[in-house]
């Protein structure tokens, strides 16, 4: 299946406005009719963990554009002692051959 991936690897606790340009840029492709993936890997799986409201509501919205497939990389989860069982209903783990194989199928990465 052709599909976009955007990557979040940065925590919301460093930069706010990075990860509000991650979601603009998700429902930005998703208007234009590409299938999204979003995945949170590296530092930025915290911000699962540390959603202030804004955050929460904006990571909701993305289903409203059709970004349904909503990912977590679990080695990043593991390598932060953070577990899955605490992400929201709608955000899957991954593990790092399924990655591989999401990224290695995809049209085009946007890592920010």
């Amino acid at each position: 299946m052709n599909h976009n991936i955007v990557c979040i690897k940065q925590s919301s606790s460093r930069d706010e406005q990075h990860d509000y340009e991650c979601f603009d840029l998700a429902m930005a492709l998703a208007n234009l009719d590409y299938h999204i993936h979003l995945v949170f890997y590296g530092d930025g799986v915290c911000s699962l963990f540390n959603m202030e409201s804004t955050y929460s509501k904006r990571l909701q919205a993305l289903s409203l554009f059709d970004v349904n497939d909503t990912w977590v990389d679990e080695a990043s989860l593991n390598a932060r002692q953070l577990n899955a069982s605490g992400l929201p209903n709608n955000i899957k783990p991954l593990t790092s051959v399924a990655l591989k194989q999401l990224l290695n199928n995809s049209m085009a990465v946007y890592t920010l």
